[in-house]
């Protein structure tokens, strides 16, 4: 970057409500049918509930002191009801449990959309709504049913009237089933494998409803236990999550009960038919393999050694702290002693991670981190196989959870360990939970630590190492055309390519991994490197995320990978092999332990953990820049530090775009249309983050940053003024503006993201229009980031302002507190033009710092 010029602050935000729309969307509801038709539908199905609750009286008449049965009913509505909750909890025996929001259905005979008298054949959304009932909730439900079919106008007592919604948009009741428990879990999967093998037991994850009442919590966990010891297996540890409505069983069960449930399906064992579970998942450790170093003749780095507090904490395994790269960088603290498991060599991933953190890709180092790295050990060696993983014994829910614990508020009689830290680093996580639709319960638990404790928490999107090109062997000398068909061979994989747990946290961000790093050697022919540089790496995971939000968030360098030069059949597809280099790369070059225990090794590797440390690295920097600004005579102040990691996770994000890759992709996959953007958000994210644009300004371009507390139903107005130089021009002209927040979230509900803030980008007054993500995407998560362009004639008067309004809506009625939230906007023109934005824009934002200081003298 040339000519570097400071940031700037915007002026406080003009605040108030958000004004009642001039034209609202109109509601356009969903029709069902009559009520008479949904009594002859459901009046059957609620019988099939009170059949259901009397069997199971009938077994419990026995036992003394039996408690009154209860099943999971699971309410399937053709749209949804927000006030369901609120209603359920108001019917005796009734006990709201989760929400579940499905895949959109072809409209039917019974539930479609009308316009003008007119059946439209839109999509209906269909919802899950799942309750604890028993036989007195039933027999209420059925009369309200039969009330409301002789009335539909009835009001019922009060506070069930949203009952009256759920009814005549039910199309199903039913109970929660064995297929429900292992549905998106990939338990049926792992145990095929598991028998394929010859293993001996199988280890579950077995999640409970959580119960509002802790003694049936209890009693759930109690019963659950007694079928695994019934069955011949063992329980291994539980975890009860409140914040999080968790409640989980790990357990080994033996290989006679899976075979039953591979041969006759889930309704062979009790365990999957028991109605205190909720879903079972397999258990399998995230592991990282070991890699072969090599011993560095020179390494190249900042040697300045850190001091202070540790701003930054790193979960992962226990790192090599006494090697060159990283004396005196790292505070470990072990409390469970992992690392008296560890053998010099097995110091992997840990050490990788800390390296990346600290000083950047080793081929081409940066300036050291400032402050140590506070490291929480949470992986150990495997011990049989040269690898690293998640410990078996334990819930990684449960141990992420003490983790951050003992971060901010101490364990036992412990002061915190490291209640400075602002960024953490998770490159950890679950490998059997592929995001489908469900939030993961790791997921719910960053979210809510990163809105508790004002945290930016990132997160690596995970990897799909098995996933490669496929290609068709014609002339391995024809590059471009190589690198073309295997965008597109990725491209109709990209279903296999999803996001592991936790990356579909809304809170957190989700980094995915560049094709790209500083190995500049000559390969040989026997490998070819087919994947374009600056591109999505092969092994990187596509969106979207939760509720369709962008995911992941942005794309950082992973490290390139190569494959083995095909050798088949000219003409004939052939599936291309990863071939590791370690010792050579490419890849990112990273500390490791040296074979004979020297302390100069390196490694080359890839994957999106390296991508998810480069952020961490990069937002450390950025706030240290924060802590670093200072208000210049004449200027507005800058945010208060209480906002600086919803700014520094906003910064990031702001420096990302796509940019040249959107022609690229676009030619490359041969998309086209309305398509384009919606499939390249899915691919890209919010895009590759462009180092020199992070937290930086010069003369063509102006950054503006604020930040505030904004509650429900609130509106924040700033205001970006416009370079007089700029009207009547046709120079090409970029607006980039990015919203960053921390939101609450309501766990049990579909809605989840309590905090739902948006900006609607201006555009008329600079003739500009949206270039990159997919409009509707950028409003789904925590992160907006949208960039508009435009080189036609922009005409306004002298003194304009461009108007950027955050609106705060929440998705439920009320959230605990104002939430934070920063934002960032940037205007730029080419480089080639003559005029000077950041001077501009800094001498009228000076002039109204003026005026309102003369606004506030008061008159004699």
């Amino acid at each position: 970057m040339t000519d570097p010029r400071p940031l700037l602050a915007f002026p406080p935000p003009q605040t108030g409500p958000i004004p009642a729309a001039t034209s609202p969307t109109p509601y356009r509801p969903v029709q069902g049918p009559s009520a008479g038709r949904q009594g002859t539908r459901l009046t059957p199905q609620f019988q099939t509930l009170r059949v259901a609750l009397e069997a199971e009286r009938a077994q419990l008449t026995e036992q003394t002191g039996s408690p009154e049965p209860e099943l999971v009913a699971v309410f399937d509505l053709a749209g949804t009801v927000e006030a369901f909750m609120r209603a359920a909890a108001l019917v005796d025996g009734l006990e709201f449990l989760s929400e579940l929001q499905e895949d959109k259905v072809d409209a039917d005979d019974d539930f479609f959309y009308e316009a003008d008298g007119e059946t439209q054949d839109d999509k209906v959304p269909q919802s899950l709504y799942m309750v604890m009932t028993n036989a007195q909730a039933v027999t209420e439900l059925v009369r309200l049913f039969e009330l409301w079919q002789e009335d539909q106008s009835i009001t019922f007592e009060r506070g069930l009237n949203p009952l009256k919604g759920v009814f005549g948009l039910l199309r199903a009741i039913r109970r929660w089933g064995p297929e429900d428990r292992v549905r998106e879990t990939g338990l049926l999967e792992q145990w095929r494998e598991d028998v394929a093998v010859g293993q001996s037991i199988a280890r579950v994850e077995i999640e409970l409803w959580y119960r509002d009442d802790p003694t049936s919590r209890t009693a759930a966990q109690e019963h659950v236990a007694d079928i695994v010891h019934s069955s011949g297996g063992t329980v291994l540890k539980s975890s009860d999550q409140e914040a999080i409505a968790y409640h989980a069983v790990l357990a080994d069960i033996p290989m006679s009960q899976v075979e039953q449930v591979l041969a006759r399906g889930p309704e062979a064992i009790e365990l999957l038919t028991t109605e205190t579970v909720m879903i079972v998942s397999p258990s399998r450790p995230m592991t990282f393999p070991a890699t072969e170093p090599t011993v560095a003749d020179q390494l190249r780095f900042d040697t300045t050694l850190p001091e202070g507090r540790p701003q930054v904490g790193l979960l992962d395994g226990v790192p090599l702290a006494n090697h060159v790269c990283l004396q005196g960088r790292l505070i470990v603290d072990d409390p469970d002693d992992r690392g008296e498991k560890y053998a010099v060599g097995q110091l992997n991933h840990g050490t990788s991670m800390a390296s990346l953190i600290a000083h950047g890709d080793l081929l081409d180092p940066g300036p050291s981190l400032r402050q140590p790295i506070y490291v929480r050990p949470i992986l150990e060696p495997h011990e049989h196989f040269r690898e690293e993983r998640v410990p078996p014994d334990d819930l990684l829910v449960d141990l992420v959870h003490r983790a951050f614990h003992r971060m901010f508020e101490g364990d036992g009689a412990n002061d915190p360990a490291a209640s400075s830290v602002r960024v953490v680093n998770l490159s950890v996580g679950d490998p059997t939970r592929v995001f489908i639709r469900r939030l993961s319960p790791l997921a719910r638990l960053l979210d809510w630590l990163a809105h508790v404790y004002n945290l930016v928490i990132v997160v690596s999107a995970g990897n799909h190492m098995l996933v490669t090109p496929t290609l068709v062997t014609e002339d391995l000398s024809d590059v471009p055309s190589l690198q073309s068909t295997a965008a597109r061979s990725l491209y109709e994989r990209a279903r296999h390519r999803r996001l592991l747990s936790p990356a579909e946290a809304i809170n957190a961000l989700t980094i995915g991994a560049l094709h790209e790093d500083a190995a500049v050697q000559e390969l040989p022919a026997t490998v070819v490197d087919v994947i374009k540089a600056g591109t999505p790496a092969s092994y990187s995971p596509v969106g979207y995320g939760f509720r369709r939000s962008v995911k992941p968030d942005v794309l950082l360098p992973g490290g390139r990978v190569i494959y083995q030069a095909p050798v088949a059949e000219a003409g004939k597809p052939v599936e291309l092999d990863a071939v590791l280099t370690p010792a050579t790369g490419p890849g990112l070059r990273v500390a490791a332990p040296g074979r004979g225990g020297e302390l100069t090794g390196t490694s080359f590797t890839s994957g999106t953990s390296n991508a998810a440390a480069l952020a961490t690295r990069a937002v450390s920097n950025i706030l240290d820049m924060l802590a670093g600004l200072t208000q210049e005579d004449g200027d507005f102040p800058f945010p208060d530090a209480q906002y600086h990691p919803a700014l520094a996770k906003t910064l990031l994000v702001h420096a990302s775009g796509w940019h040249d890759l959107l022609g690229t992709m676009r030619d490359d996959l041969g998309l086209s249309g309305q398509s384009i953007r919606r499939e390249l958000t899915r691919l890209l994210g919010y895009g590759p983050v462009h180092p020199e644009r992070i937290a930086t300004a010069d003369r063509v371009r102006a950054v503006l940053l604020g930040a505030g507390s904004i509650n429900k139903d609130q509106r924040h107005s700033f205001r970006f003024p416009l370079p007089s130089d700029l009207s009547a021009s046709t120079e090409w002209r970029r607006l980039t503006i990015t919203l960053g927040w921390l939101s609450p979230v309501s766990v049990r509900t579909q809605k989840y993201r309590m905090a739902r803030l948006k900006f609607t980008a201006p555009r008329d007054d600079l003739a500009i229009a949206p270039t990159e993500a997919d409009a509707n995407a950028v409003t789904k998560g925590t992160i907006q980031h949208q960039v508009l362009e435009g080189s036609s004639v922009a005409a306004f008067a002298s003194g304009t302002s461009l108007s950027i309004d955050v609106d705060c809506r929440g998705e439920l009625e009320r959230f605990p507190s104002p939430v934070r939230y920063a934002l960032a906007a940037s205007l730029e023109v080419s480089p080639e033009v003559q005029i000077d934005v950041q001077a501009q824009v800094r001498t009228l934002l000076r002039a109204e710092v003026r005026e309102r200081a003369r606004a506030q003298v008061p008159a004699r």
